[in-house]
């Protein structure tokens, strides 16, 4: 199935130079053969996975952004009150101490992550605010740069020591500190990836394995997330940033997308300011925000993982196409210089 569209030659800043236009979905495990083919111009949402095999095509330009996309590591620390619409943060929570859960953050090597497993189209994130947001996002705010050294620091500080030298830590009173972690099934980079983060984790002292043994299928993970199953403690996942950075939705008090179901006075007062009437003046705006990062650096609920880049491979018959965000184009403005789409020889 397709859906196709016609040129307005009425349009009014002149008529499109291409006549019609075909949209069709693509399975990924077809877009690499797709594109060697020649059989379509633009691909939108091209798989990291296919990124090395489409690089080689020579009928295909590459094109890329940064994603309005940000994986994370998130903690449970409390539950959803439905009835009263509110997170009720639980004190005792096996994640309650924030040191553990930088020492958890310390311990990812990201920047590997992005090479490794990503073919370099991954980046560590610099925190809550993306850098696509310039007037928002703060430089100075200190992230989690791998450092296990500074991992096992805090651990030790915070009372999780190895008691019986076996290599593993346990909780502050003593008794065996086993950490569940969930993380989703897909795509091959999943599983391997999943074993670096706890085969790093085991390095800093921390026992954490995988809920229910294995990866966690789409449905069935998020199911579980947003009823706060007591069974996971740490979870890794992403979310797409909106046009408006505003944070409130993912850690408000009275936000059901509040995952983590973490609240505290300081950081529901920061996320007050930046929806209030005061945040309109831009120089007040950048001074909550400001606040908010490092609040969110400190409190650490979620720990930002990485930024995605986005890839778009572009036979290379088309002219005109751009993909920034700032851009003006239209779907008017393409321009194709063969008949057919090139075909790659390779």
């Amino acid at each position: 199935e397709k859906i196709v569209y016609e040129a307005n030659k009425y349009y009014y800043k002149g008529e499109p130079k291409v006549k019609k236009l075909e949209i069709e979905i693509v399975p990924t495990s077809q877009e690499v053969a797709a594109a060697k083919a020649g059989k379509y111009d633009i691909m939108l949402n091209s798989q990291t996975d296919s990124f090395p095999q489409l690089s080689e095509l020579d009928n295909m330009n590459i094109l890329t952004r940064k994603a309005l996309y940000e994986t994370y590591l998130g903690f449970k620390l409390g539950k959803w009150d439905a009835q009263n619409h509110t997170v009720i943060t639980n004190p005792d929570a096996k994640m309650a101490d924030v040191k553990l859960r930088h020492a958890m953050a310390y311990a990812i090597d990201n920047d590997s992550i992005g090479e490794k497993f990503y073919h370099g189209l991954r980046f560590t994130a610099a925190g809550p605010i993306a850098p696509i947001f310039k007037s928002l996002y703060n430089p100075n705010i200190p992230n989690f740069k791998y450092d296990l050294e500074k991992a096992k620091s805090l651990l030790d500080e915070a009372g999780f020591k190895d008691t019986n030298n076996d290599g593993i830590r346990e909780d502050k009173k003593g008794q065996p500190l086993k950490i569940n972690f969930a993380m989703m099934s897909g795509g091959e980079i999943s599983e391997p990836l999943s074993q670096y983060y706890l085969q790093q984790w085991k390095q800093i002292g921390l026992d954490v394995a995988l809920v229910d043994g294995r990866l966690l299928e789409f449905n069935n993970f998020y199911e579980r997330i947003e009823n706060d199953d007591p069974a996971i403690d740490a979870y890794a996942a992403a979310w797409g940033l909106a046009s408006d950075p505003n944070p409130v939705g993912f850690y408000g008090k009275n936000e059901a997308f509040n995952m983590t179901r973490y609240t505290s006075e300081a950081m529901q007062t920061v996320l007050d300011k930046i929806s209030s009437k005061e945040a309109l003046d831009p120089a007040k705006m950048k001074e909550f925000y400001d606040e908010f990062q490092q609040i969110a650096y400190d409190e650490a609920p979620f720990i930002p993982l990485l930024n995605k880049v986005d890839i778009i491979p572009i036979n290379k018959r088309v002219k005109m196409y751009d993909y920034n965000w700032d851009t003006s184009f239209t779907w008017a403005d393409i321009e194709l210089t063969a008949a057919e789409p090139i075909k790659s020889t390779k």
